[in-house]
This record gives structure tokens, C-alpha cells and sequence, in this order.
């Protein structure tokens, strides 16, 4: 396997990521809002002693709310006072006083009253996490449905203001975070490890959509109906109805249709979403035919690279190009990490009925730079915005770059080879599992045991590419086909390579016990 650090380099993440929940607890301070105790139920309040004392036990640092406490700096007084004078601001924004500051998760308890939320007392929106405990809504029990607790957990967010909801009641808990997952835990078995596992990686590794700020733009822009991306423009299209026909793809939530108590609430959650309007679920993308690498042994790449390899690490960089040196059943070979591009839709956009004049987004992978073209004659307005799941989009793109390349030097006759060489390979995002039975040949699992982290986060992109490198190492050594993967992202969904969007419609539409919404198969997995 690759070394984390190689990994991130191949991504492009530069700073610090802890992937275990332990590292992720130390890593974490909270403080509780203050609450006013007879307007908050015993549920919550006993959940919540609960909550605190495992929290302790795990390591988290736990301060007292006037420790939280800083006052804003001048400058951003004055930023804001400016704003609000060219009314950029809604009304409702508290210009003065103390903030929580930057970095501090917040617990709250019950239902807050609007102006006076831990939201409206946060240093940075989108710096703080807001974790709010409250009653189990009506209708919310062990047997509920994906849609009930979908439209349940986005009503929480929008109204409560509140990134995780942790809903109780005197038996049991379910944590919801923008995932649109929802596990359902007692109360009374195994708290503090699920609340390892379940709850604090959902709080260190929060929802963060890619920026553009994070892309080179290229100047140049590309023409759908081409003969070169016509087939890929149509793939598609052609697998929409298929798609639909699954009920895997829900249709996404407005912001202007979430329950906001006022306007000032819609423009925080416009800007934890980068300005997007809204939220769709899920993603449907196109890996383009790859140009894969050539593969050198360790001791041709010690000659060839002579002064660049260090043998205390399995990377190295020859300019802006990053080679990795893999170990595997077959031998430790060298390699260039390949140029990976794939088109994808905007963020937003209807996944089975895309317009590609005006979905199609062209994104790259290119010596840990990301890239992105646009279509022709498109002009980008403030809601044109890449997919949350960039990071991990090109991760598997990325690593189906790597795994072609190896297997072009080791079988060079892979029906995976020809199929990235010369089609690319499709690459899909839908929140519910594979009943595992009907997984085909050639496809293998990874993903089950890592712990749950929110979509668009740099941990998804590391566990899609570390899982698919260590799965297709162990095909390897077990010496078994390679097709493809399945990346079961817990309480999230599953992400998956295949063939093409028309041979993945038709897999997950020919019996209606290929998939479903929500967790119905992802015990089957546990191990």
C-alpha cells in the first residue's frame, strides 16, 4: 500500500488529515451553549450528560463556554458594519460583541431561539460545527424510510441551524449529518464506541465543498458535441431513464425551500455551501480514456532517476511530475502518476436529466492540481460549482489510472486495460448499498471499515484511493480478475466504477434487489 503522505501528495491536499477517530478526538475542543434547563426535556438533558461524559472519556477537550469566548477584531467589525450599510448583510447579524472562536465545536441543546442560536454566536459560519440535541420527531423510528428521514434531517438543519442533529429519545439516538444517513443507536448499548465511531469523525471531518478558487481555470473551453465527447456526452444521457427507473437518485433540496426562520439563516446556509443554491444527492461522472504510464522495476528506476529517489519514502517528484514507487505480490515497480480527467455534472444539476450544454463540468487531476474547463459558449454565473464529491471523484479516477497502468505491465491483455485505454470507466455516487449477492465478477469491496466522514471531505478522497489500491494489491496476491470497485463509504452510500452509465443503469435496474436508498444492505457488509 501507499503511504498517507504519498496519497495526499498524489491528491493535492496539503495540510494535516487524521483518518482514525481516536486522532480525530484528540484533535477535537468543544464547548456547550448555554441552555436554559426547563425548557429543554429530559431526554435530551440525560442524553446530553451522557454525551459530555463520553466525550471526556475519548479524549475530546471539553472548555467552558466563556472560555470559547473572543472578541471580533476591528477589521472584521468594520468589514461587517461596511456590508451592512450596502445592505450585503441581512438584517438579523449581531455586528459586535463576543464570538465562539474558530475551530470550537458547539453542543447545543433543544430548540434555541432564533437570533440567539450557537450559530449566531459563531467567529467563522463555516469554522464551527453546531451539534444540536434534540427530541425524536414523530414518525422517526427503527423501521422509517430513506425519503422520511432524508426530508426529517434537512428540515433539522435548515430550522435548528445546526451542521449534525442528534435526535433522542429515552431508548434511542440517531445522529444526522448532511449525509442523508441515518443509524439508529441505544441508548443504553455501546454509547461511547459508537459515539467514537458514529459521531466525532462526522464533527472533525464537517462538510467543505470544493471552492473554484481551488481549480486552475483554463482559458479553453470544450465542445460536447465533438466526435471526441459525444460518446461520453451520451452515455450520459442514454443511461438516464435507467437510472430514474432505480430511485436512486431522489430529487435534491432548494435552500429557498428549507424551513429558514428568516432570510439572515438562508445566507448562512448559502454560505456553507459556497453559494449554491441548494443540494442534490449523489453523482454521476465519466472517467475520459487515460494515457497510462509506463511502469519501471526499483532497479530501473534507481538508474533512470538517479539522485531523486529517497528510500525512506514511496514518492518522489522529478519537477511538477510526483512518481510512486508500489509494492506489490508482483514486484515493486515505479511510476508516474497519470493526467486523469473526467466530465462530471455541476453541482445541482438533475443526475438522470442533465441539460450538457450547461451540466457538463470538465475536471482534472494533474500533478496534484485540480483543473476544470467548461463547455463552449457557457458562461459561469455564481451556482455553477463542481460536485461535492470532487476530491473523491478524482481520487478513483486517479486510482483507475494507476491500476491500468499496472496491469498493462503485468496483463497487458485486462479487459480493464482496454476499457480505460480507449472508453474511460464510469464513476457513480448514490446514498444506499449493493445487496452484496449481486455484486458481478471482477468487482471488489473496500471501504466497510472505515469511520463515517461527511461527503466533500479531504478523508473520503484519502479512503477511495487508499481502499482501491489495497484492493485491487490483494487481487494481486490472491492472483483474481479485476474489473472494478465497490467503495462502501458508511453512513454516506457507495461509490462505484463500471463499464459505462449505461451498463451500471442496466445492472442496477434489471431485479429490484441490486440496490436500495438508505442503510437496507449495509449490515451485510459488517464484519
Amino acid at each position: 500500500m501507499l503511504s498517507q503522505e504519498a496519497i495526499q501528495k498524489i491528491l493535492g491536499i496539503n495540510e494535516y488529515v487524521p483518518l482514525e477517530p481516536e486522532e480525530m478526538a484528540k484533535e477535537l475542543t468543544v464547548t456547550f451553549y448555554p441552555h436554559h434547563k426547563h425548557k429543554v426535556s429530559k431526554n435530551i438533558l440525560d442524553f446530553a450528560e451522557k454525551f459530555r461524559t463520553a466525550l471526556v472519556n475519548l479524549g475530546v477537550k471539553i472548555i467552558p463556554y466563556e472560555e470559547s469566548l473572543a472578541r471580533l477584531p476591528l477589521k472584521r467589525l468594520f468589514k461587517i458594519y461596511f456590508y451592512s450599510i450596502l445592505g450585503q448583510i441581512p438584517k438579523g447579524l449581531k455586528k459586535s460583541g463576543r464570538k465562539i472562536r474558530k475551530g470550537i465545536s458547539v453542543i447545543t441543546l433543544g430548540e434555541g431561539i432564533a437570533g440567539d442560536l450557537a450559530m449566531d454566536n459563531t467567529m467563522g459560519f463555516a469554522k464551527n460545527s453546531v451539534i444540536t440535541i434534540l427530541d425524536m420527531p414523530e414518525g422517526i423510528d427503527t423501521d422509517t424510510e430513506f425519503h422520511k428521514h432524508f426530508d426529517t434531517a434537512m428540515n433539522l438543519f435548515a430550522y435548528h441551524m445546526t451542521n449534525i442533529a442528534i435526535i433522542v429519545d429515552d431508548k434511542k439516538w440517531i445522529p444526522y449529518n448532511f449525509n442523508a444517513s441515518h443509524p439508529v443507536y441505544s441508548i443504553d448499548e455501546n454509547l461511547e464506541h459508537h459515539i467514537l465511531r458514529g459521531v466525532i469523525p462526522k464533527i472533525a471531518a464537517p462538510i467543505k465543498p470544493p471552492r473554484l478558487f481551488e481549480f486552475t481555470m483554463l482559458k479553453e473551453q470544450f465542445d460536447p458535441d465533438d466526435d471526441y465527447y459525444k460518446e461520453f456526452v451520451e452515455d450520459f444521457i442514454e443511461s438516464g431513464a435507467m437510472l430514474e427507473k432505480t430511485g436512486l437518485y431522489p430529487p435534491g433540496k432548494l435552500l429557498n425551500d428549507l424551513p429558514f426562520r428568516n432570510d439572515f439563516y438562508r445566507w448562512i446556509g448559502k454560505i456553507h455551501l459556497d453559494q449554491r443554491n441548494g443540494m442534490s444527492y449523489g453523482f454521476l461522472a465519466r472517467q475520459l480514456p487515460s494515457h497510462l504510464s509506463t511502469i519501471h522495476t526499483i532497479e530501473e528506476a534507481k538508474e533512470i532517476f538517479k539522485g531523486k529517489i529517497n528510500e525512506e519514502k514511496d514518492f518522489f517528484t522529478d519537477g511538477e511530475k510526483i512518481f510512486i514507487l508500489l509494492n506489490t505480490a508482483k514486484g515493486e515497480f515505479c511510476m508516474q502518476i497519470p493526467e486523469t480527467w473526467v466530465m462530471t455534472q455541476k453541482s445541482g444539476s438533475k443526475k438522470t436529466d442533465m441539460n450538457p450544454n450547461k451540466d457538463i463540468v470538465k475536471i482534472g487531476l494533474v500533478n496534484g492540481k485540480m483543473l476544470m474547463q467548461v463547455p463552449k459558449g457557457l458562461k459561469i454565473t455564481p451556482d455553477y460549482k463542481p460536485s461535492f464529491d470532487t476530491k473523491a471523484i478524482l481520487a478513483h479516477a486517479v486510482g483507475n489510472a494507476i491500476i491500468g497502468s499496472l496491469l498493462k505491465y503485468l496483463k497487458p491483455d485486462s479487459e480493464f486495460v482496454s476499457a480505460i485505454e480507449n472508453n474511460g470507466v464510469a464513476i457513480a455516487h448514490w446514498h444506499g448499498y449493493i445487496n452484496p449477492e449481486t455484486i458481478p465478477h471482477g468487482w471488489h469491496v473496500h471501504g466497510q471499515e472505515n469511520v463515517p466522514v461527511a461527503c466533500s471531505t479531504p478523508q473520503s478522497a484519502i479512503y477511495a484511493l487508499v481502499g482501491k489500491i489495497n484492493a485491487f494489491t490483494n487481487c494481486l496476491i490472491k492472483d483474481e480478475k479485476y474489473l472494478g470497485d465497490v467503495h462502501i463509504e458508511p453512513h454516506h452510500g457507495t461509490n462505484i466504477c463500471f463499464t459505462s452509465l449505461r451498463k451500471l443503469g442496466s445492472f442496477l435496474s434489471h431485479r429490484q434487489d441490486v440496490s436500495k436508498l438508505g442503510n437496507h444492505y449495509f449490515n451485510f457488509y459488517k464484519k
